[in-house]
């Protein structure tokens, strides 16, 4: 399962990087207006210290302007991917964008049906907002479980990308679905790291055996 970010956390991102765990970063209207440099600068910046993609999201419904935007998005590196809102006119702006070779990411997710139709449109990922759906009422597992094997059913190439997952916990249950990716927010990509209670009661167990030992606690091989 791949891992992305969805933060413009740079500390966070070079972390993941250097373990060979990212994929690349996902943005959003909200995350660049909320940056302080200009979008295009964001952008930039994010495709110089990782060497995965980076998805950036059309700011319009129109679908003749999202192409242009979207083309314009593509035009700035092959590396980029672009989000379109999974609505309306959006599936033929990605219907569009395929053929051009421009790679597309279905957003704004709560349904089977629209990865279904995004399956059927050969975009290359759709992302379901996991934790969203969870406070509508839905299971989001049993959506991507069911979803998961739809494209599989049928041999479609769309990746599902889990979304606003907001626990290791919602982590799990996406690649316990088998889907192909996941988006993390910094604390959620943290949280993969932590200790736990147990883990620090067996460590400390460790330590305390070995220091109770003269021979081991002086042995050159294990100097630190």
């Amino acid at each position: 399962m791949q891992i992305w970010l969805d933060t413009l956390d740079i500390p966070t991102i070079r972390h993941a990087s250097r373990l060979g765990l990212l994929a690349g970063v996902t943005t959003n209207p909200s995350i660049l207006a909320a940056a302080s440099q200009a979008p295009e600068a964001v952008l930039d910046n994010l495709l110089d210290i990782q060497p995965g993609l980076v998805a950036a999201q059309v700011t319009v419904s129109d679908p003749a302007a999202q192409l242009r935007q979207a083309r314009r998005l593509a035009a700035r590196s092959e590396r980029i991917v672009v989000k379109i809102p999974a609505v309306g006119e959006g599936f033929q702006t990605m219907a569009a964008l395929e053929r051009e070779g421009i790679a597309t990411l279905a957003t704004a997710i709560f349904e089977s049906r629209q990865i279904a139709l995004a399956g059927l449109l050969g975009v290359r990922y759709a992302a379901p907002y996991f934790n969203r759906i969870e406070q509508a009422g839905m299971d989001a597992a049993v959506l991507l479980q069911e979803s998961q094997q739809i494209l599989q059913r049928y041999g479609q190439r769309t990746v599902i990308m889990g979304a606003a997952v907001k626990s290791a916990e919602q982590f799990m249950q996406c690649a316990r679905a088998g889907i192909g990716a996941v988006t993390l927010p910094a604390e959620t990509y943290r949280q993969l790291f932590a200790s736990t209670p147990d883990v620090d009661a067996a460590l400390l167990r460790f330590n305390s055996a070995w220091q109770g030992n003269p021979l081991a606690a002086a042995s050159p091989l294990f100097a630190d």
